[in-house]
């Protein structure tokens, strides 16, 4: 994940250009209302934002809110939901209503719309979803896009939970968040001053509730799956990644395709990655490679 992910709240990306009219609505998920936002009709695309985001990620209109284009997706259902702890679903702050739980809403989501089965992308750690997902409930799944990170797969290279731990204890102490973003500025990037990382922590983290974030970023190791859960998903298989994406996800990527021995890499050239979401090609990649595993 690392710093860069944390300023994906701040980037409007969508899978093509114009937004149009979405479906908002929300659902009982074991006890927890989880918000969605539909668009679209075909085949569905269930689309799983990253830490500290929300389904907005994936397109919003000039108020913030999602709005889902499918002008380049036709002949597919876009289904954008709030993960919870994020966006406008509900916020436990115990760890333990998160882990699994957040792959479980994306199963309890399909049978909620009443479908048997739907493409899967997920970003950053929503690509941690994504695998427990396709390890644990591999008859749902249609495709698979690991896009800026790979699957949590045990005895690989596990999730670099540092930067959650610095965020969730200086949440635990109530501190000034700006001394979060100070500590996780990557070596060889100037270290905003403390005014900045101030500002920068109350623009991102006023009015959003912290504990959740802390709560729901401490549960991702608990979405950690087996090489062989993981071979049982048959579902075709990209991943995408900015070519200036950290070495650390670059090496899990090409770790986690070994060890599966199949699955396509497509590089968005000269992004990293938070720029990786604004880039045509990101959009272009994907939609390619939905209609390419699409029943003719």
């Amino acid at each position: 994940m690392k710093y860069r992910s944390l300023l994906m709240v701040l980037v409007v990306c969508c899978l093509a250009p114009r937004p149009v009219v979405a479906a908002d609505d929300v659902f009982d998920s074991n006890g927890v209302k989880i918000r969605y936002v539909t668009a679209g009709k075909g085949e569905p695309v269930v689309l799983i934002h990253g830490w500290m985001g929300d389904s907005s990620m994936w397109g919003r209109d000039r108020f913030g809110n999602t709005k889902l284009d499918t002008t380049g997706a036709k002949g597919f259902q876009l289904i954008a939901l709030d993960c919870r702890g994020h966006g406008k679903s509900d916020k436990p702050h115990d760890p333990e209503k998160y882990g699994p739980e957040m792959a479980a809403d994306v199963v309890r989501l399909l049978d909620h719309l009443k479908l048997e089965k739907a493409h899967l992308i997920g970003y950053s750690s929503g690509a941690f979803i994504v695998g427990k997902v396709a390890a644990t409930h591999p008859e749902r799944v249609l495709s698979v896009v690991y896009a800026g990170q790979a699957p949590l797969v045990a005895g690989e290279k596990s999730s670099d939970s540092s930067e959650v731990e610095v965020f969730a204890k200086a949440v635990d102490e109530g501190k000034d968040l700006g001394s979060y973003i100070i500590a996780v500025t990557p070596p060889g990037k100037p270290k905003p001053t403390e005014d900045q990382a101030k500002a920068i922590a109350k623009f991102m983290y006023d009015g959003k509730d912290v504990k959740a974030f802390a709560a729901a970023g401490r549960s991702f190791k608990n979405l950690e799956v087996t090489r062989e859960q993981l071979r049982k998903c048959k579902a075709p298989i990209l991943f995408i990644h900015g070519g200036n994406e950290s070495d650390y996800v670059k090496d899990r990527v090409a770790t986690v395709q070994k060890l599966l021995g199949r699955g396509e890499v497509k590089i968005v050239e000269g992004a990293d990655h938070i720029t990786t979401l604004t880039k045509p090609e990101f959009a272009s990649a994907i939609i390619e490679f939905l209609r390419s595993v699409k029943p003719k």
